[in-house]
Order: structure tokens, then C-alpha cells, then sequence
């Protein structure tokens, strides 16, 4: 093996970037969930520095591994399979702690898949400590499903651009913001990572209302051959109805139309959502943990 460089990351290595994330997805849990538009939104997003906020390590001119720190609070860091062991991971921890100080962070946090136990035990060895369980939520779909059942009253419409922007953020953020420990991301960030994102279009992104009142709002995404519900919220004020059932039934059949055959989720222990999707016949397919540690 050749010597081993580092340097920052740039906006052009979305598709290195992608390989070394996939095949670690592939390696430790049999599958890819990221795909290079996920790579690239985060990338564009305005508190992103690619200069302070990233580092990529090479062997020659192949990308190996690299860490990435995302304002306000989450890091991501992948090597290789290929390279593990040669203590490229201990040197991304350190790098990664340093940068999210410099960054103004309180803590470090990643999330880690339960089947890397290398990893889990290099963080747990640095002072991380398990904070709560992710899972991935998925249902393969054998026809179409019938409309969301939803309360007299409310309606399901597509997003409009330039109109529903702002206070599409405020309903999700005002619904993620009563999870423990939730850290928002500012509408800027939001926008470059939801409405910006590479495939985005406007009917994919669903909001529910009830009197010229939004509701809640959910955004599917395409990724590959199968659509994923990235973000499902409902107002405090409008719970209670199954709006949140009749969100992911409505995702369900959006995924069917657009000629997908398989809907999944990301999903924590703080939203106290898993019975819901449970009981819309989702199963888990994959399980994480998010490792803390206050800087």
C-alpha cells in the first residue's frame, strides 16, 4: 500500500464519496441506503465548509475514508473495509472532535450500524455512549394501497415553491423540535438538503391542511428502486386524528404510482412513532445506535 494523504474534501468527490459510503453500507449491513444525492445536498447546504468540515484520506489517488461534520450536531465517518485496521478510523474520531469544537458544538454524535462492532467499540473506547436506537422501517408493497382515510375537514395537496416554504420548515421543525435532545437545522439548511435536493419535485412533498391551515407535511424521496419517506410531521394542535397514519398511507401509494414496489423510513427511539409504522405492516429491515459524547 502506498502512503497514506489527507485533505479536505470538494464539492467534485460527491461520487468518491458515495463508493466509500455504499460499500461500508454493503459491507456491514448487506445493502446501500445513501445515494450520491444525499452526498451532494448535504454538501450544498450554506453552513457547510468543505474546508473545515471535512477530510478526506487517500491511499494513492483512491478515496478510502473520510469525515464529514454536519452542523448542529451529527458526523459521519467511513473507511473502507479494505483499510480498517490501519488506524485511519482513531485518526478520523480525533479529527472529527476537533473540527465539531471548532464548529461551536457541545457534543459529538454518530450513528453507527448495531453490525459495525468495530466501530461501536472504538467510540465506546473515546468516552462515546449509546444515546438511543435508530431503525430502518420498510414495507414491500404487492398492490396498489387504497387513498388515505382522513378526518373530515382535512385535505392532501401538493407543495407549492415560493408559497409553503416557510411554513411547511416551521410544522416539521416545530414537530421534530419536542424529540429529546433535538437539534433543528436552520430553514436555509433545510431547503438545501429538502427542496434543493438532486430529484426533488413539487408533488413530492405533501402537505396536509384544514382550513388553509397546514397540519403536517411529508416528503418522499426516490432513491434507486424503491421511494423513502424522509420527513412526516403533524402538528401538536392537529394530532389525534390519524393524520400521521393517512400521511404514510398516502406515501405508500405515491410509491406504487411512481413505479416503485418498496417504501422505507428512518426512525428513532425519542419519536415514539415505531408502533404506527408497525401497525401499517412496516418491518425493520436494519438498526443503529447513536453514540454520544460531550466535547
Amino acid at each position: 500500500m502506498s502512503r497514506l494523504a489527507e485533505a479536505p474534501l470538494e464539492p467534485g468527490d460527491a461520487a468518491a464519496v458515495t463508493a466509500v459510503w455504499q460499500t461500508c453500507e454493503i459491507h456491514d449491513d448487506g445493502a446501500p441506503d445513501f445515494e450520491e444525492a444525499d452526498v451532494v445536498a448535504f454538501g450544498q447546504r450554506p453552513s457547510f465548509d468543505f474546508a473545515r468540515h471535512t477530510l478526506g484520506v487517500r491511499d494513492g489517488a483512491e478515496l478510502v475514508a473520510f469525515g464529514a461534520v454536519i452542523l448542529p450536531r451529527i458526523i459521519f465517518v467511513h473507511v473502507l473495509p479494505a483499510h480498517r485496521g490501519r488506524g485511519i478510523g482513531t485518526r478520523l474520531l480525533a479529527w472529527s472532535e476537533e473540527a465539531a469544537r471548532a464548529a461551536g458544538m457541545d457534543a459529538a454524535a454518530q450513528e453507527v450500524s448495531d453490525n459495525d462492532r468495530v466501530a461501536i467499540a472504538l467510540l465506546e473506547a473515546h468516552g462515546y455512549e449509546r444515546e438511543w436506537d435508530s431503525w430502518t422501517f420498510v414495507i414491500v408493497l404487492e398492490r396498489e394501497p387504497p387513498p388515505p382515510l382522513l378526518p373530515d375537514g382535512y385535505a392532501l395537496r401538493a407543495f407549492v415553491r415560493g408559497e409553503d416554504d416557510r411554513v411547511v420548515y416551521d410544522t416539521i421543525q416545530r414537530a421534530f423540535g419536542e424529540w429529546p435532545d433535538y437539534t433543528g437545522s436552520q430553514f436555509e439548511d433545510w431547503a438545501a438538503t429538502t427542496l434543493d435536493r438532486p430529484g426533488f419535485e413539487a408533488e413530492l412533498l405533501s402537505v396536509c391542511e384544514r382550513d388553509d391551515e397546514v397540519a403536517g407535511a411529508l416528503l418522499l424521496i426516490e432513491a434507486g428502486d424503491e421511494c423513502w419517506i424522509d420527513q412526516v410531521a403533524v402538528a401538536r394542535e392537529h394530532r389525534g386524528h390519524g393524520l400521521g397514519r393517512a400521511l404514510i398511507t398516502h406515501a405508500f401509494g405515491q410509491t406504487w404510482r411512481r413505479g416503485a414496489r418498496t417504501c422505507a423510513l428512518g426512525t428513532d427511539s425519542r419519536t415514539g412513532a415505531r408502533g404506527l409504522y408497525e401497525h401499517v405492516g412496516m418491518h425493520m429491515r436494519r438498526s443503529y445506535g447513536e453514540y454520544r459524547k460531550a466535547l
